[in-house]
């Protein structure tokens, strides 16, 4: 397949008429209809071609009319008299055209070729006819609305002046429209009413399912798939038409599942065998075939219909080989489907296509962070267009968690089983597909066809081709476990093709005890290091089969990228340094050798990777093993050194190029010794990688923090998680838990979200690491254990593993207990302070509020003295943090007075934290971002303590540090930010400033927390449903305090925002849920007022029935509310209110059902109880409802609860006598009276 080609333009000319036209096959050629005649009329045709050095019209040739469309659809198909009368597959055949379809808003790049009357010149007696190449925009939301709708191609290459008499582009009229590599339409007008645009038809009024029968047959015929008289005019069926492949804006980001081989003189050995050119047929795997098709069409549709899974296997199994047959199938269905290029990182696109979507991420555990990045847009955009993700991967294991964890309502139930080695009873059929294949690509490249037609062989007409065609070397012995991958079994057949067709064969055969696998690989690369050689004595350049070999290898690891051909060309030859052979060697050498391997190898980027990767793998083990020293030099983040680019982005890419082969080489059988008793090229390669990272994790580490720092979080979530997959599954044990005790004090306390996987991996890896010294402990192992046990805490609380983390707080606690009491210090006084104050942190989160204040208490106890001692800001900053947490927990507790005080000194401290000194571990930043910490919880602490104004600014304050701190490190303060911004709201509704308290909980939500929830789910999901929560309550207040006839708008979002927040209750985990049972009980009586006061606005006009149900609703909800209140210690001052007010909530909804009038004055005299203890109490705080309930209580004993429309009496239409009732007995004894006792629950 091929995009515009110049040699298949062609001029054409019928009855006076002049146009364009394309070679769509040798001898068949598309154009528009209204430049030829009618059906079976002749058309005289010209080919543009080279002649001499320079193109020039060919020959004409004569073409009859075979198909063409009526005025709508202006389109006809020429076919030739003759066999390629242009003799354009004399090479070789031609390409297939790639036909496309334009999908999508935005607008796409188009290129046309044709004749316009512009280029016309006359020379003397000569008439020049001179091609016009058209370059502009295709429009897709400004085409025309027809019959049949048309494109608008919109030039930007210079448009035609106007002419009396006609226009100057006729003639370009049946020129084929070309965007990028597919034909997308034909065009067919020059004269639209936007100066510059030309018109096209696109391909999809003439070929595929909407197109043409007589149009599909045609083209099928020519291609060798169907004859025309097979197919009835409008009788085809999906499998007589011809594909269509989707094209859109931003398409790039899409690979199609096969792509042609490039031409013979570029294509290689190594690209028979891989599996994105097709050159073998897919065989075998048909059962889970059927499965990943029925997966796709009939998943369920969660999320929009979306929905991702997992496919793993051993490697060179045949995982990406199924997954293309699968883009193919689905493809052929209408779907966009293809892989995703692991260059890019942006899916705002093609998650926005309106279409049935396929995406596959080949090797997703090395490419995780591109997988959760798609995953977030993918969520955030939603849709009800089916979205496939199929991720492609050695195996699973702690990133894949992180998918399930993040994205659980996206993920199967169970994953798949693992793709086990090809069953026995495939392998010698996909040999044969492969054999055959290999065979025929030979004979086609060597022209053994052709020249058996000119000179003839043995009798009968049989050529010497024939002979060896007919020659079965029969399927060898494939039960072997080698042959269970699916890339051995290519090998072995492309070893027996090459045997038959008499290629020579390598000498280098290596030793004779290697095992199978390593002998076809080595074979494969003794091939290509053959056609290699054969390249660079061409270009007249050194041509040393192992210089070659280290070439290709490093160019395989290696990056080079910059904004012109020449930079690129410039950062290539600076890697290809690290080749030992060219280290001293002069700069246009290897400036020729990164020209050399850039038109050798396929790929993206100036230096380009051997395909298949196991080949790749495989030579850049043997180069890593034989010269240890350039896997450190790959790696030299930070360095000046030829063997890292400067560009960070670069290093990113380079760094995870190098990881990849690092997991490849834990995938492959490198345990295998080769039978040498040497340890193998791929355990030697391994052990130097694990070393290089060793020697290079803490400058990879600031890498990835200085990303995150910078919001690049793309760049910075896929290098952290693909280090966390070395750290947990590719790096040795022993290597992992070193290089994780290595950088854990690279990463900050309050770590970004985005690399909160590599912190907790690094953090775990790390304690497992000093847990398992050699020897026995010492105090500083276990000084370094503590430690490590107290930011794993921190990075588990972050990540929402709250149980977990409660857990890892007590260990670290136990620990610094243990060291205080061995060796005391202030040291060991102020960490044991510390890990106290984190472990009250984690107990506020898994709800234990008064183990939490005891915590606090401790550790405040042990830092007053030290701060007394030595008034440092390190013993003030941690006496701050400590006060910070007590007044939370005071706060849960009731004991409010004491929460104000600890705020409030804490706030004090802070302002006055003496002057910094050197060495100090807290930077200004970190200075600043506890300083709006403690204002944001005095500002909770004073709205509270019903000091509402200066909440009000306390918060405003807190807000604006915050921002600022942001500007300075956006990917930084994304959750506190959302935070300070909710309780400002709160503070506004306490001032019933309504519509600030709407604008900033909505900035809250709608600026972070929705986004945090898409990536991080149960990490913010408590922070999420409180901040749903407290917007729905700022509407309910704003629809309150407005005109009845204003209040509907405010009160159905109230009631959207306050079921969303009920919902995030509900998708909790049941540990997050139970210490959140405060807030969903305030929630749940929150929804009990939306839906009485929906119903108070609009009762007129509801009838009596919806107005039952609705307050049968908030009945509900009120009951619910007092279920969790009654589970929970209300002797706090605060949950009594919450529960008297839940109190008043359900009498309220007694009334609106018509409950009986002494049940509903008897549920709001319980109310007005709770109410008036708790006014004694507090004087003051509850005297507005306590009011309120009262003067509810007189009117209903004056009046009575409001009447309500009864259910019409049922009629007994049959006339006949029904019995009487007859009660059933109560039961008796104990199961009986605690029925009773339950049926009076909440009366």
């Amino acid at each position: 397949m091929t995009g515009l080609d110049a040699e298949r333009l062609v001029s054409l000319s019928a009855d006076g008429r002049r146009g364009s036209g394309y070679l769509l096959t040798p001898g068949l050629v598309l154009t528009a209809g209204h430049c030829v005649g009618p059906m079976g009329s002749a058309v005289t045709v010209r080919a543009y071609g080279r002649h001499e050095g320079s193109y020039d019209l060919s020959q004409a040739h004569t073409f009859r009319v075979t198909a063409r469309g009526d005025a709508e659809h202006d389109y006809a198909l020429l076919e030739s008299t003759a066999d390629d009368p242009f003799r354009r597959a004399l090479d070789g055949p031609l390409d297939e055209v790639r036909l496309g379809r334009l999908i999508g808003e935005g607008a796409v790049a188009a290129q046309a070729l044709g004749f316009p009357k512009s280029g016309v010149e006359q020379a003397g007696a000569r008439r020049l006819v001179n091609p016009e190449d058209v370059r502009g925009r295709v429009l897709p939301l400004t085409g025309s609305r027809r019959a049949v709708r048309r494109l608008n191609l919109q030039i930007r290459t210079g448009s035609s002046s106007l002419a009396r008499g006609g226009s100057l582009w006729s003639g370009m009229s049946g020129a084929a429209l070309f965007s990028g590599d597919h034909l997308i339409g034909v065009i067919t007008e020059d004269r639209a009413t936007i100066e510059g645009r030309l018109i096209a038809l696109p391909v999809t009024a003439v070929f595929g399912d909407d197109g043409q029968a007589e149009a599909n047959a045609r083209l099928l015929a020519a291609h060798g798939e169907a004859g025309p008289g097979e197919v009835a005019p409008g009788e085809a069926t999906p499998a007589q038409r011809v594909p269509l492949d989707p094209v859109w804006a931003g398409g790039e980001i899409l690979k199609p599942a096969y792509i042609p081989l490039p031409p013979r003189e570029h294509w290689s050995e190594a690209d028979l065998l891989e599996s994105r050119h097709g050159v073998v047929p897919f065989r075998g795997r048909a059962g889970q075939l059927r499965a990943l098709v029925d997966w796709c069409e009939h998943a369920d549709d969660r999320d929009g219909g979306q929905s991702v899974r997992l496919l793993t296997g051993g490697s060179t199994v045949g995982k990406t080989r199924l997954a293309r047959e699968l883009c193919r199938t689905m493809a052929g269905r209408g779907w966009v489907a293809g892989f995703v290029d692991p260059l890019h990182v942006d899916f705002t696109g093609v998650c926005a296509l309106p279409e049935s979507r396929l995406l596959v991420i080949d090797d997703a555990d090395a490419h995780a962070g591109q997988l959760h990045i798609l995953l977030a847009e993918a969520t955030e955009r939603g849709g009800h267009h089916p979205l496939r993700v199929l991720a492609v991967a050695h195996r699973g294991g702690p990133w894949w968690d992180a998918v399930r964890r993040r994205y659980e309502a996206l993920v199967d139930v169970e994953d798949p089983a693992p793709l086990q080695p090809l069953p026995q009873a495939d392998r010698a059929d996909v040999y044969r597909a492969a054999y055959a294949a290999f065979r025929g690509w030979y004979e086609e490249s060597d022209g053994k066809a052709r020249a058996a037609v000119h000179a003839g062989a043995g009798p009968e007409g049989e050529t010497g081709t024939d002979v060896v065609a007919d020659t079965d070397p029969g399927v060898p012995g494939l039960d072997e476990p080698d042959f269970g991958s699916y890339l051995l079994i290519l090998i072995q057949a492309l070893v027996d093709a090459r045997t038959l067709l008499h290629k020579t064969h390598s000498a280098t055969s290596g030793p004779p005890t290697r095992s199978r696998a390593n002998a076809l690989l080595d074979y494969a690369l003794d091939v290509e290091r053959q056609r290699w050689q054969a390249s660079a004595e061409r270009q007249r350049l050194p041509h040393d089969p192992v210089l070659l070999e280290r070439i290709v290898a490093v160019s395989s690891l290696a990056v080079a990228d910059g904004e012109t051909d020449g930079e690129r060309e410039t950062e290539a030859a600076r890697r290809l340094r690290l080749v030992p052979d060219l280290a001293d060697e002069p700069e246009w050498l290897t400036r020729a050798f990164a020209r050399w391997q850039h038109e050798e190898l396929a790929g993206e980027g100036y230096l380009r990777s051997l395909q298949p990767l196991r080949l790749a793998e495989r030579l850049g083990a043997k180069v890593i093993a034989a010269f240890p020293e350039i896997a450190p030099r790959l790696l030299d983040v930070g360095g000046d050194g030829p063997g890292i680019p400067q560009d960070a982005t670069d290093q990113a890419r380079q760094i995870l190029n190098v990881l990849h082969v690092l997991q490849l080489t834990a995938g492959s059988d490198g345990c295998r010794s080769d039978g040498t008793g040497e340890p193998s090229a791929q355990q030697r390669a391994r052990e130097a990688l694990d070393a290089a990272l060793r020697g290079h994790a803490r400058p990879l580490v600031r890498l990835v923090k200085q990303v995150a720092a910078t919001d690049q979080d793309q760049f910075a979530s896929a290098i952290g998680t693909s280090l966390a997959c070395a750290l947990n599954s590719t790096m040795r044990k022993e290597s992992a838990q070193e290089v994780a005790a290595q950088v854990l004090g690279e990463l900050d306390l309050a770590c970004p979200d985005v690399l909160l996987e590599l912190a907790t991996a690094v953090a775990e890896h790390a304690v497992q690491h000093y847990r398992q010294g050699n020897g026995a402990p010492t105090q500083d192992n276990r000084e370094a254990l503590a430690r490590a046990l107290q930011r794993w805490s921190l990075y588990l609380a972050s990540s929402g593993l709250r149980i977990q983390a409660h857990e890892i707080a007590g260990q670290a606690v136990d620990m610094y207990h243990a060291l205080h009491q061995l060796s005391p210090s202030e040291e060991h006084e102020f960490a044991l302070a510390e890990a106290l104050k984190d472990l009250a942190d984690r107990l506020v989160d898994v709800g234990r509020f008064e183990d939490a204040d005891l915590c606090a208490r401790d550790s405040i106890r042990r830092l007053e003295p030290l701060f007394q001692r030595n008034p440092s800001r390190g013993n003030a900053f941690g006496l701050v943090k400590a006060l910070c947490t007590l007044a939370t927990a005071a706060h849960r507790i009731g004991r409010q007075r004491e929460a104000l005080q600890a705020a409030t000194e804490a706030c004090e401290l802070i302002k006055r934290l003496p002057r910094a000194q050197e060495g100090d571990e807290h930077g200004p930043d970190e200075i600043q971002g506890m300083k709006a910490f403690a204002l944001r919880g005095l500002a909770w602490q004073l709205g509270a303590s019903g000091s509402v104004d200066e909440a009000v600014t306390t918060a405003s304050e807190s807000v604006e540090i915050y921002e600022a701190l942001r500007e300075r490190c956006p990917g930084l303060w994304k959750r506190d930010i959302a935070e300070a911004l909710s309780v400002l709201g709160v503070q506004h509704a306490a001032r019933q400033e309504w519509d600030e308290s709407v604008a900033r909980h909505t900035e809250a939500l709608r600026g972070h927390y929705d986004a945090l929830e898409r990536e991080y789910r149960e990490a913010v999901r408590p922070q999420h449903a409180l901040a749903l929560s407290r917007l729905a309550e700022a509407h309910l207040g704003r629809a309150r305090a407005r005109p009845a006839e204003s209040r509907q708008e405010d009160l159905v979002e109230a009631l959207e925002h306050v079921e969303q927040a009920l919902h995030q209750y509900e998708g909790m985990r049941k540990e997050d849920r139970w210490a959140n049972r405060v807030h969903e009980a305030w929630t749940s009586c929150l929804e009990a007022e939306v839906l009485l006061a929906l119903d108070a606005t609009g009762r007129s006009q509801r009838a009596a029935p919806a107005i039952r149900q609705t307050c049968g609703r908030a009945e509900a909800a009120a009951r619910r509310a007092l279920t969790l209140y009654d589970e929970l210690d209300v002797r706090a001052w605060q949950l009594r209110f919450n529960r008297a007010r839940a109190q008043a909530v359900l009498a309220q909804s007694y009334g609106g059902r018509g409950r009986p009038r002494a049940k509903v004055l008897r549920a709001h005299e319980q109310a007005r109880d709770a109410f008036a203890r708790l006014d004694a109490e507090e004087p003051g705080r509850a005297e507005a409802e306590l009011h309120a309930i009262e003067d509810t209580i007189d009117s209903l004993r004056q009046s009575g609860p409001p009447a309500q429309a009864r259910a019409q009496t049922s009629v007994n239409r049959s006339g006949k006598r029904r019995k009487r009732h007859q009660p059933k007995p109560r039961l008796r004894g104990r199961q009986g009276r605690q029925g009773a006792a339950g049926r009076r629950k909440h009366r």
